[in-house]
C-alpha cells in the first residue's frame, strides 16, 4: 500500500484464520495494515478440533480489557474466521465496535463438507467444525451491538483447474457465491483468485484497509 500512513493509533484490527490455520496465517494483511497505523492481533484459535462457538469463546477471552478504553475494534475473518466472528459478535457487546470484513466465508454452508459427512459420518466428532460448516449454515443472531456493524464481504472468482468443476456457479475453489452472500451486508467485492489466497493479495489488503476507513470497498471514481 503506497497511501501516507494515517493515524489509526486508537483503531484497532482482530484478524481471525480460518480452519486448520494459525494466527501466523493472516500476517500478510496485518503487517498491511500496520503499515496503514492500525494496531492488529492475529490470535490463534483451536480451529482443526474444536467448533465455532468455543473458538468464540476463546476469542471472548483473548480480547477481554486487551484493548485501550475508546478504541475503535474493527474485526476481518477469513473463511471459517469469519463464522467466528459473527458468533462473538451475537453474543458479546463490544465498545468501540468498527466494522466487519469476512473474506470467503461460508455463511450459507458447503457443499462438499455436507456430503463428506454423508459418506464418513464420523469426521464429525473429530474435526467438530464441520458440522458448522456445512449446509445449510449456521443459525447465528445478529450482533448485539446497535447499531449494527457495517459487513462486506470479499469473495474469491478464480479457482484453481483441478477444483473449477466441482463447484456449480461462482466459487473460490472451495465456498460458493451464493454461500458467501446468503448474510445481508453492506458492500461487496470480487477478486479473481483462489480461497485460499485471497487474503495474501496486495488488492484484497487495499480493498479491506478502504471498507474498514469508509465502509466501502471502492470509491465513486472506480
Amino acid at each position: 500500500m503506497a497511501e501516507k500512513k494515517r493515524d489509526y493509533s486508537s483503531s484497532c484490527v482482530v484478524l481471525v484464520h480460518g480452519f486448520c490455520r494459525r494466527g501466523g496465517n493472516m500476517r500478510y494483511l496485518a503487517r498491511q495494515l500496520e503499515g496503514r497505523g492500525y494496531r492488529t492481533f492475529s490470535p490463534t484459535l483451536p480451529t482443526v478440533f474444536q467448533n465455532v462457538r468455543a473458538c468464540s469463546e476463546i476469542l471472548a477471552n483473548a480480547l477481554d480489557k486487551r484493548f485501550p478504553e475508546g478504541s475503535t475494534v474493527h474485526f476481518v475473518g477469513h473463511s471459517m474466521g469469519g463464522l467466528i466472528i459473527r458468533d462473538y459478535l451475537s453474543r458479546h457487546l463490544v465498545e468501540g465496535l468498527g466494522r466487519v470484513v469476512m473474506m470467503g466465508t461460508p455463511s450459507g454452508g458447503m457443499s462438499q463438507v455436507s456430503f463428506l459427512l454423508r459418506i464418513i459420518p464420523f469426521s464429525k466428532s473429530i474435526f467438530k467444525a464441520l458440522s458448522d460448516l456445512a449446509e445449510p449454515g449456521l443459525n447465528i443472531a445478529p450482533p448485539l451491538n446497535a447499531p449494527t456493524p457495517e459487513i462486506g464481504i470479499i469473495l474469491g472468482t478464480k479457482p484453481d483447474p483441478v477444483r473449477k468443476a466441482f463447484l456449480s456457479g461462482e466459487h473460490d475453489g472451495l465456498v460458493q457465491a451464493k454461500s458467501a452472500r446468503s448474510l445481508m451486508v453492506n458492500d461487496e467485492l470480487t477478486i479473481p483468485c483462489t480461497h485460499e489466497r485471497i487474503h495474501w493479495r496486495p488488492d484484497t489488503a487495499e480493498a479491506v484497509a478502504r471498507f474498514l476507513e469508509t465502509g466501502k470497498f471502492l470509491s465513486k471514481a472506480e
